[in-house]
């Protein structure tokens, strides 16, 4: 699917819509306009739809954005609306959902014609938005990485991969949109924005007033209740991801890194750092005249070819073991089913690591070992000793929601020979190691990337069970299966 099918899809809805409107409903005072409402209006529904199935991936999308902003807002003289931010993020589940029913309103409302002039108004403001919002995406690409966006003199050529954010996540995970193209997608629809807008007479109105107020609740309430389940209750009712159940994600992984290694250097741009001279040369010219742009004068970049496979999130699937290593490999190796507990974040509190008190009576001394720390110390009776090396502790809400949840199918199947393991996000191997003692699991627990985790899975925590390398199932924990249907399963 691309933007360009979506676009020729969403014309001809509105060209049928507009059609038996004008044949059974009413006659439209133009039917130029009557087309347009139709078709921003097929649009926005659409495009808010994809999201509402996730609107934790909106979340998430808005967390990035929240901290680019505060990032670059940070060293300038409007440094003082940085801290909103962070506290923005805080929420960012409230503001996917709220910008997930107003989209999705605000379609309903043009197709219609409630309240034309409220509805124009809020469509154009929320068109500025994003307009807003996907320019500083795409600009961002001009921005070099030590760079801050409002420096402007540093600018240099456009580079997708300076981009502080890769897609600004305006069709959820159904589409991903090049931000360039994304961008100029915004201003396209600031036409119809201003049409809406100084045209407001024109627009058609379906029924009456009040028919057009039980339609615009009945959807705020069904969307609003839809988008909860898909937030607090279960998983994504359509999962566009790339690790959806049944997603093969060892042969994915494996042909998007071979592809990726065969992706050659095709030219160098090199940037006198004192003139501003650009000169752009092939590679193997680069190679055998690279003395004429010694690294004092001048700034070089490689610009490479593209993958003749796409890129997705699986390329970046790496688990890391209690030592740090990468174990990737070993767990998309295993062969028959294996069940992996995800949870993006753990919760908790990183204290002092409190051994035990010692009765002098019996011990004059103690010697403590944890990772390379060795400690000889005397001490009095009933001292309190401590490590150098801090104990993770999980909150009381996490450390329950696994114990109470996640252990008793877990614990039972891992006895039971099924290779069971948990994967986490935020912590390192020693704090999975205190993670595993806390909330008393046997099976060992794994760390990866949190945004890696977030992409896997939107509860947290929750279930995946794999089989040879494939997600067949994936589970929220509030939907969690029974030991037995497991077993079932698993016997098929």
């Amino acid at each position: 699917m691309t933007l360009s099918t979506l676009i020729i899809s969403f014309a001809i809805i509105a060209i049928i819509l507009t059609y038996v409107l004008a044949k059974w409903v009413i006659k439209p005072h133009s039917l130029i306009m009557t087309w347009l409402q139709n078709f921003c209006g097929v649009w926005f529904i659409f495009s808010g739809l994809v999201k509402a199935v996730d609107p934790m991936g909106t979340a998430f999308k808005m967390e990035q954005y929240f901290a680019e902003f505060k990032q670059t807002f940070d060293p300038t003289w409007a440094g003082f609306i940085a801290p909103i931010f962070p506290f923005m993020a805080k929420y960012a589940v409230s503001f996917s959902i709220g910008m997930i029913l107003l989209e999705i309103l605000l379609g309903v409302a043009l197709i219609i014609g409630y309240a034309p002039k409220w509805t124009s108004r809020i469509f154009f403001i929320l068109l500025v938005f994003f307009t807003i919002l996907t320019g500083f995406t795409f600009l961002t690409g001009y921005v070099p990485a030590n760079k801050n966006f409002f420096d402007f003199t540093n600018w240099g050529d456009y580079d997708k991969n300076q981009m502080r954010v890769n897609d600004c996540g305006c069709f959820g995970d159904f589409l991903k949109l090049d931000p360039k193209i994304s961008f100029i997608k915004d201003l396209f629809l600031l036409i119809p924005g201003l049409i809406f807008l100084f045209w407001t007479k024109v627009m058609h109105q379906l029924w009456t007033p009040n028919v057009r107020r039980v339609i615009m609740l009945v959807s705020l309430i069904g969307i609003a209740l839809f988008s909860l389940r898909n937030t607090f209750m279960n998983e994504p009712t359509w999962d566009f991801r790339p690790f959806k159940a049944g997603a093969d994600i060892r042969t994915t992984r494996s042909n998007e890194l071979a592809a990726a290694q065969q992706v050659k250097i095709e030219s160098a741009v090199a940037t006198n750092k004192t003139t501003k001279e650009i000169v752009k040369i092939p590679y193997d010219v680069y190679m055998k005249e690279f003395k004429k742009y010694p690294k004092e004068s001048w700034d070089t970049k490689f610009v490479q070819g593209e993958s003749k496979v796409a890129k997705t999130k699986v390329s970046e699937f790496q688990i890391l073991g209690d030592h740090d290593e990468d174990i990737t490999d070993k767990l998309l190796n295993n062969s028959g089913y294996s069940l992996m507990i995800g949870s993006y974040k753990v919760h908790g509190t990183t204290l002092p690591d409190k051994v035990t008190q010692i009765d002098s009576t019996f011990i004059d001394s103690i010697r403590i070992f944890r990772k390379d720390t060795i400690h000889i110390k005397k001490f009095s009776k009933l001292d309190t000793i401590y490590t150098d090396v801090d104990k993770f502790v999980p909150n009381d809400e996490d450390a329950a929601l696994f114990k109470a949840k996640i252990n008793p199918i877990a614990n039972q199947l891992s006895k039971e020979g099924l290779f069971t393991y948990a994967v986490t996000g935020g912590i390192n191997g020693d704090q999975a190691k205190d993670l595993a003692k806390s909330i008393q699991a046997d099976y060992p627990i794994y760390h990866a990337d949190d945004i890696l985790l977030k992409t896997i899975m939107r509860s947290n925590p929750g279930l995946i069970l794999w089989k040879d390398g494939k997600i067949i199932e994936k589970w929220h924990h509030k939907h969690l299966p029974t030991v037995q249907e497991l077993r079932l399963l698993i016997q098929k």
